[in-house]
């Protein structure tokens, strides 16, 4: 992702990158480039990425849905050979119409995740909505069971 943001701001100078390395990459470690700062852990990510004007993430579901119940355009990269991002997590965001999906092979290379991330950021994004009853209905079915 860092490689792809000078490529990316050339043709939007105006965008501005905040990496997030999660708790076991030292930020410190990581290249800097112009416009983008560089976190560490947030206990609040779910906050920062609500407000992103688009996000660019790992594959995981709680992510992916947390952008997709806020309506946020993003694009993800699956881990190679991770079962459940390539394909569980795939098909439920397919099913949404949420996010685009970049090969982890294709993310590698800056030109072409620079591509994709500013079609996606250029997308009106219209995702299926999200269903918020999520608890009520694993009650319901944890009280059929007792």
């Amino acid at each position: 992702v860092l490689d792809a943001v000078p490529l990316v701001r050339r043709q939007a100078p105006e965008m501005e990158f905040v990496v997030v390395t999660g708790p076991r990459i030292d930020p410190a470690s990581l290249p800097r480039r112009h416009g983008t700062r560089v976190r560490g852990y947030l206990p609040d990510l779910h906050e920062h990425l609500i407000a992103a004007d688009l996000a660019v993430v790992q594959g995981g579901l709680t992510t992916c849905m947390e952008l997709t119940a806020g309506e946020r355009p993003f694009v993800y990269v699956p881990l190679r050979n991770h079962f459940e991002q390539n394909y569980h997590v795939r098909h439920r965001l397919d099913r949404y119409g949420a996010g685009r999906c970049v090969a982890y092979e294709q993310a590698m290379d800056p030109d072409l995740l620079a591509e994709q991330i500013l079609a996606e950021a250029d997308r009106e994004v219209d995702y299926q909505p999200v269903e918020g009853d999520g608890a009520a209905r694993a009650a319901r079915l944890l009280g059929e069971l007792l």
